[in-house]
């Protein structure tokens, strides 16, 4: 049997959504549910110990928080025999080792920017750990710098909460070139909550947050299983998280009365979804889905109202004891003009529809440009903040999709109010 470990990422206790349905506690489906699914994990597989990769606890203020659920899960951890190593990320520089100093059975390694080094011994034989951990809220400086080269002939795991081939970062920048300078290592890292890690090569990667924090943090989420059998480390991505955001596209080319059928339309589709992945899905109780309406529609205004209503609702569907819901809607259909016949036209709608045909077309860098700047400055103005709009993404891609949708509304409202003609699809 190889011994095995239990990689964690990034579990920021203490942070809770608000984009949740009625009726669904956030609590039931957040970070501390799943790092106690994570411990009843580790003690059913007999992992020969938990690693941490920094960002346990969100904020200091989290600290009396975080005390009480550690508390309880080392307690457990131990009784099974289960060490626990972490290193502190940035969130939680001053929290962590705050926490280890009253829970003995805590092990931070790499205290104050300075690694360190622990051997977990399994039946598959000794596996050393090696560890960093942030020295304040703020790192600029690369970790490697003073990298120790491996020198024992354990098999050797790397823990760390940095920015990978970040240049300029403020958070432990540090280049794949640099961890490969501390010879056979396998790299766990923290920081980033996208999982990037690949069972398939041993490049270094990122084991993502331990459950999605925020609509933005789409896939998979849950703890790793690491297998040292010898000098062989095998990766295993354990997908268990409570909660799941996903994405979906749902084509709206069939629907005539968008008041009356979107609602339906969308809950068919959540359906679908559910039994299509169900195995993929299986362990979350709470699936939040972000919906991209796609396809050509006669009723472009109509469908964005409907959309707009839906959206706000956070609208649920139950499928066997399982919750999905609508978190938000992107009306990404396109109106059943022809957008190259009407730019011929010299009045206002032409000239929009002009505008409109070189944003599609990628023709409009100096607009997208533009627009980003103002968009970014607006999304974060604290008023969206506080309402929990979803922040978009400012990419080009982004951009012009925000763009078309406002500049399709206008083109409908323009060929509708002054009776235009609509040009053939």
């Amino acid at each position: 049997m190889p011994t095995r470990l239990l990689a964690i990422g990034d579990i920021h206790l203490g942070r809770t959504t608000n984009r949740l349905p009625d009726g669904v506690d956030p609590a039931r489906v957040g970070p501390e549910t799943a790092l106690r699914q994570a411990v009843r994990t580790a003690r059913r597989l007999q992992v020969s110990a938990v690693l941490l990769a920094g960002d346990v606890a969100d904020q200091e203020h989290d600290l009396y928080h975080a005390h009480g659920i550690l508390t309880e899960i080392l307690g457990e951890l131990g009784t099974a025999g289960i060490p626990v190593l972490a290193v502190a990320g940035n969130h939680d520089h001053e929290t962590l080792p705050r926490l280890a100093r009253a829970l003995p059975a805590l092990q931070i390694l790499g205290r104050n920017g300075t690694w360190e080094t622990a051997t977990v011994t399994g039946e598959g034989g000794p596996v050393d750990v090696l560890g960093w951990s942030f020295p304040g809220p703020h790192h600029a400086a690369s970790p490697a710098a003073d990298l120790p080269r491996r020198a024992g002939s354990a098999p050797t795991v790397g823990l760390l909460h940095a920015d990978l081939d970040a240049t300029g970062s403020r958070y432990a920048p540090v280049s794949r070139h640099e961890l490969a300078a501390a010879g056979t290592v396998r790299w766990l890292l923290g920081h980033i909550h996208q999982p990037s890690l690949s069972p398939a090569d041993e490049r270094p990667g990122y084991l993502g947050s331990l459950v999605g924090l925020h609509p933005g943090e789409t896939g998979p989420r849950g703890p790793w299983l690491v297998e040292v059998d010898g000098a062989t480390i095998t990766l295993r991505h354990l997908v268990q998280a409570p909660l799941r955001w996903q994405t979906l596209d749902v084509p709206v080319d069939a629907i005539a009365e968008p008041d009356e059928e979107l609602a339906a339309h969308v809950a068919e589709a959540l359906r679908d979804l559910a039994a299509r992945e169900a195995a993929d899905l299986a362990e979350a109780e709470v699936v939040g889905v972000r919906v991209r309406l796609v396809g050509r529609t006669a009723g472009y205004a109509a469908l964005a109202r409907a959309a707009s209503g839906l959206g706000q609702a956070r609208f649920p569907v139950v499928c066997d004891e399982q919750t999905l819901f609508v978190d938000a809607i992107a009306n990404d259909s396109e109106p059943l003009h022809d957008l190259d016949q009407l730019a011929r036209g010299d009045d206002l709608p032409g000239l929009l529809a002009r505008e409109l045909v070189a944003v599609r077309d990628g023709r409009a860098a100096d607009l997208v440009t533009d627009l980003r700047a103002t968009l970014g400055r607006v999304d974060l103005q604290q008023a969206f903040v506080a309402l929990g709009s979803p922040i978009e993404d400012h990419d080009d891609d982004g951009i012009r999709a925000r763009t078309l949708r406002a500049g399709y509304r206008l083109l409908d409202d323009l060929l509708a109010s002054r009776e235009v003609p609509r040009g053939p699809a």
